[in-house]
């Protein structure tokens, strides 16, 4: 069984930097682990640079968790995302979607209710969901 590709959106990343305990932290761990292959783009590691401010984290433990990732993707083309653009209810995150297909992610990772895990119905290829969801599948 191969190990599958799961792309993290930035919400998932910052939850993980604010709690060693919760579910994002145990699928940050996964990733330093090999259970999964967990990837992010260059446009999800600035969001997060963005928002490390509004958290208290060392520099120490960011470094440790950018290691749980694979690789860091370069943003996805214009091209890629403005065809998803009118499928996510905030075109902003279409880049998402359009990284998440560039890269044939199995798993799209997310804690964004309103704006990306509502479109589980809408998305059949990567699978949206939360880190419980997951870990629920893959644990």
């Amino acid at each position: 069984m191969s190990v599958p590709v799961v792309f993290f959106n930035a919400s998932v990343v910052l939850a993980a930097l604010r709690s060693k305990s919760g579910g994002s932290a145990k699928l940050i761990n996964w990733g330093s682990q090999g259970r999964i292959n967990g990837v992010i783009s260059e446009i999800v590691l600035d969001e997060i640079r963005r928002h490390l401010s509004k958290i208290k984290v060392s520099r120490r433990h960011f470094r440790n968790c950018l290691l749980a990732f694979n690789k860091i993707y370069p943003a996805p083309g214009l091209k890629s995302v403005d065809k998803l653009s009118k499928t996510v209810a905030d075109p902003g995150d279409a880049h998402l979607l359009a990284s998440c297909q560039d890269i044939k992610a199995d798993y799209l990772v997310s804690l964004d209710k309103k704006h990306i895990l509502s479109l589980k119905t809408r998305v059949k290829r990567p699978r949206i969901v939360n880190p419980k969801e997951l870990i629920e599948r893959l644990g």
